[in-house]
């Protein structure tokens, strides 16, 4: 794995409804919030689930204005988004943490970025020993109104012996 990484709104807030944060700074050495990231999940999120671990000093002192993003990127993906994929460009080499379908793939395939989404760290977490196992995170995001496809909860779940 590399040892830095740009986060989305909805891997962030996934961690935070589980209170598995601080797996970030296990699994890399930097992780960083674009600064419309932050907005979206920590500010315009005040009072919803998931929001109130994101606004700690902690998280602020990680926010980071990303530059301009390439048109294409603001054609095709929410800002947050799009924040995202430029910043890990300018972070390079450094991974994109995103978990909707199209972001990653044009992260992935137009950018050519390593991506991981909220499965993928729970994976990592758990082949790193920092959790015990998979399922009760997937069951307790499912419980929180949080959506992962059931195909990524098998696959994850297989991924770890599950």
């Amino acid at each position: 794995m590399l040892d830095r990484a740009v986060i989305n709104a909805g891997p962030l807030v996934a961690l935070s409804l589980l209170d598995k944060l601080d797996l970030l700074p296990a699994l890399f050495a930097e992780i960083w919030v674009p600064q419309a990231v932050f907005n979206e999940a920590a500010v315009a999120g005040i009072g919803k689930p998931g929001a109130g671990g994101l606004q700690t000093a902690e998280w602020q002192s990680r926010v980071r204005v990303c530059p301009t993003p390439d048109p294409l990127l603001v054609m095709e993906l929410d800002t947050g988004e799009a924040e995202v994929v430029s910043l890990a460009r300018q972070l390079a080499p450094c991974m994109a943490i995103i978990d909707e379908h199209r972001g990653r793939r044009i992260a992935q395939q137009v950018y050519g970025l390593p991506v991981k989404g909220t499965a993928g760290l729970l994976v990592e977490a758990h082949r790193s020993g920092l959790i015990t196992a998979v399922r009760p995170h997937f069951l307790a995001l499912r419980v929180a109104g949080y959506f992962i496809a059931e195909g990524v909860i098998v696959a994850a779940c297989q991924a770890v012996g599950e």
